[in-house]
């Protein structure tokens, strides 16, 4: 009796328990459904499907927009149209070095005489026509030659666009629910990216690359709210850590079928007009109970509860089924009554709590975006085959997640992510002090940052969710992931900051990550709290006031489930 009373008025208050505007124990009510039944394994399912179109087209710039070998076409030695890239004149013609070899030449002192025996004058002059070593890529197809700048604009301008477009669907998700944001993200992005395989300029180009990233740069958030409010707080680390290697399984599948169809345009038309088949997901994917509860639609929350429960076999509680059917009363006083229904962002700012909460969020989004990004980028540039080292460097991250799921409920949130800013910042630091003799060791370092960077922002989902409450859990999300895409929008220039001061990138990846770590000091650890609903429950995480029942009524219901 005493344990019912005390729920009550939990229920009641709105400010210890999980009780949402219309009257139901979410968190009751989910539990009971369990986590790994047939209604759950069908959603697993189908939110893998949209984690694997992630992974497979959030960087396909570090592809279609890399670099190709190129070199000066000399007029004087050969036709406009020469299709023969290393004639044997060439060394004597090109200067040696870098970017002056494929931006300058000489001209032969002769012009009537041969190019084969020809000598060269010693003073350059800039080219302005290139031949390509390959059309693989949009740098050949729209004369991109010596223009590194416009090459590295289209990864700026793709994050640019994640970050107008989280706040977008953030809105989306919160307001109309998660499962229309994931739908409308996942298939807008297959869409519109399928018309940069028609591009005639690079004009064209990059504002459909821009549009792209503006429709699609959601989806994931929308997946993990959506499967993490499905579940208790103890699979929120297993639901992060399966979503991660899901992550990787797209991110691989990116890099083989980039392998397999290197022309971009028919790489494009390969891997994006299948996103278009999410659109079924209108019939097979289920909305967030929690969200529609949330938002009082109780009708629809209960039609997915009772189906949950029958594909689950699962009986629910007479206390379950009274708060289902018992009609919500008042409904409209109750919503003038609630502040917590009333103007999202007036209440975040009267909330100092939140709004440092956001900043500092903010920060590690930046540095995970910055970092992350800026990694996965530069490893086309580590020595042999691109491909190969993409696909090492993804598959990396699955020691990152794997990590995660071993620590982050043992160790905790704080501590976890403490180490992973510290060994990356460490790791990138250290690249600055390695002899060139050593190519090795910098590959060490640079994998090690990789899966401590990975590692970090893994975790960083699932740590920036449980700081936030339901009703505005995806927007305030979406916040810190739109301001974090100001370190992807700039991780895109580093290798042209690299042509300049080939240190400085490593040491700015460092300093970052080292920032972060200090950062999560300050902020509450979130091991064993459920998922705050209103902003005062958020609050509360601190002063540990919404913790869950002891394990020992965790172990009675787990076996009343059974």
């Amino acid at each position: 009796m005493t344990e019912q009373s005390d729920k009550a008025k939990v229920v009641k208050s709105g400010e210890q328990g999980s009780a949402l505007s219309c009257g139901v124990d979410a968190d009751a009510v989910l539990k009971q459904l369990g986590q790994a039944g047939r209604f759950h394994l069908r959603i697993y399912a189908l939110v893998a499907l949209a984690a694997v179109q992630v992974g497979l087209l959030h960087t396909t710039y570090i592809f279609l927009a890399a670099n190709v070998p190129y070199r000066c076409v000399v007029p004087e030695c050969e036709a406009f149209n020469s299709t023969e890239y290393s004639p044997p004149w060439l060394d004597a013609a090109l200067p040696a070095g870098g970017r002056e070899r494929r931006c300058s030449r000489r001209s032969p002192l002769d012009p009537q005489q041969s190019c084969d025996g020809a000598t060269f004058a010693e003073e350059l002059q800039e080219c302005d026509r290139w031949l390509y070593a390959s059309n693989d890529t949009i740098v050949a197809e729209f004369n991109l030659g010596c223009q590194e700048w416009k090459r590295t604009l289209v990864g700026t301008i793709h994050n640019i666009g994640m970050l107008v477009s989280l706040p977008i669907f953030g809105y989306i998700s919160d307001r109309w629910g998660r499962k229309r944001a994931l739908i409308l993200s996942c298939t807008l992005v297959g869409a519109i990216g399928s018309l940069k395989a028609f591009s005639i300029s690079y004009e064209m180009y990059v504002i459909i690359e821009f549009l792209e990233t503006l429709a699609g740069a959601s989806a994931f958030p929308a997946a993990y709210i959506l499967t993490i409010e499905l579940l208790g707080q103890d699979k929120r680390v297993l639901t992060t850590a399966f979503l991660g290697i899901v992550l990787v399984i797209g991110g691989l599948s990116f890099a083989m079928l980039a392998k397999t169809f290197s022309y971009w345009r028919t790489f494009i038309l390969v891997v994006y007009p299948p996103s278009l088949l999410f659109l079924s997901y209108i019939y097979l994917l289920p909305e967030s109970i929690r969200w529609l509860l949330s938002k009082g639609y109780k009708e629809e929350a209960v039609a997915i509860i009772m189906k949950a429960a029958k594909m689950n076999s699962v009986t629910l509680s007479d206390e379950t089924m009274k708060q289902l059917i018992e009609e919500k009363q008042r409904p409209v006083e109750q919503k003038k009554e609630d502040p917590e229904q009333q103007g999202l962002w007036m209440q975040v700012l009267r909330s100092p709590i939140i709004m440092m909460r956001l900043a500092i969020c903010s920060w590690w989004w930046i540095t995970c975006t910055f970092v992350f990004y800026g990694l996965a980028i530069n490893s086309v540039s580590l020595a042999g085959d691109k491909y190969t080292n993409y696909m090492l460097v993804v598959s990396v991250e699955v020691i990152a997640v794997v990590t995660n799921a071993l620590v982050l409920d043992r160790v905790g949130r704080k501590r976890t992510l403490l180490v992973a800013y510290t060994v990356c910042g460490l790791s990138c630091m250290a690249i600055t002090f390695v002899p060139k003799s050593l190519p090795w060791l910098v590959t060490v370092l640079y994998l090690v940052g990789k899966i401590a960077i990975t590692q970090a922002f893994s975790g960083i989902y699932m740590y920036t969710s449980e700081l936030f409450p339901t009703h505005a859990r995806h927007s305030l999300l979406g916040f810190c992931s739109m301001v974090g895409r100001i370190g992807s929008i700039v991780a895109p220039q580093m290798p042209l900051l690299a042509i300049y001061v080939e240190w400085l990138p490593s040491v700015l990846f460092g300093a970052a990550a080292l920032v972060a770590g200090g950062l999560m000091l300050t902020t509450p650890e979130t091991l064993n709290t459920r998922l705050p609903d209103t902003i005062k429950e958020a609050e509360q995480i601190a002063s540990r006031k919404i913790r869950p029942a002891p394990p020992t009524d965790d172990i009675q219901m787990n076996d009343s489930r059974l």
